[in-house]
């Protein structure tokens, strides 16, 4: 009641808090069986997940890979398992995070399953200016892939998310979630714009 008069009553936070933790995780499209699409899937996710971090000038230290089968099939078997990972350093960059992702995923995956879901937690966020060198002297990620993530980041963002990406997120990329009746964007997409005659 006492906003609507103009009188505020909570303090307007002008600095938002840093994000503790990212996580990017979607439901497949079909049921993924085998684990070269399940690969696909991971990569996909932790690449994504490293993007947002780097948007963000975070990096992380621990990351958490997950794959479920559906709940909602009791004439299925149900499996669900995760892995959490130590990195050795803070990271943010791309290579890194996806082959931690896949090594996990190579262990988490077991046959005979139908995959519902899968994803990439990345925990222990700090800020990528403040990473601690190793005490023996090498450098936790080369200047040249500070680099290349920036070149990388900075088409993806004038030409549009997934104009380049890496070779493990596969191309047909045939369990992505349907999105055939997705509400048009009317306020953000020229080309979806309602037209009237």
């Amino acid at each position: 009641m006492l906003e609507l008069r103009g009188v505020p009553c909570l303090p307007l936070e002008l600095c938002p808090q840093p994000r503790k933790s990212c996580c990017v995780s979607r439901g497949f499209g079909r049921p993924v069986e085998s684990l070269a699409e399940l690969r696909e899937a991971v990569a996909f996710y932790g690449a994504t997940a490293a993007a947002k971090l780097r948007r963000d000038g975070q990096v992380a230290k621990t990351m958490t890979v997950f794959i479920t089968t559906s709940r909602f099939r009791p004439r299925e078997p149900y499996y669900a398992n995760s892995q959490t990972l130590t990195l050795p350093f803070p990271a943010n960059d791309t290579p890194t995070l996806v082959r931690a992702a896949l090594g996990a995923t190579e262990q988490l995956y077991q046959p005979g399953y139908s995959f519902h879901k899968a994803g990439v937690m990345l925990m222990d966020l700090s800020p990528e200016e403040i990473v601690q060198g190793s005490i023996f002297g090498c450098q936790a990620r080369p200047e040249r892939s500070w680099e290349l993530m920036e070149v990388i980041d900075s088409l993806n963002q004038q030409f549009g998310t997934g104009t380049i990406r890496w070779a493990a997120e596969g191309l047909q990329q045939g369990w992505r979630m349907r999105a055939d009746r997705l509400t048009r964007r009317y306020t953000t997409r020229w080309d979806e714009l309602a037209s009237a005659n």
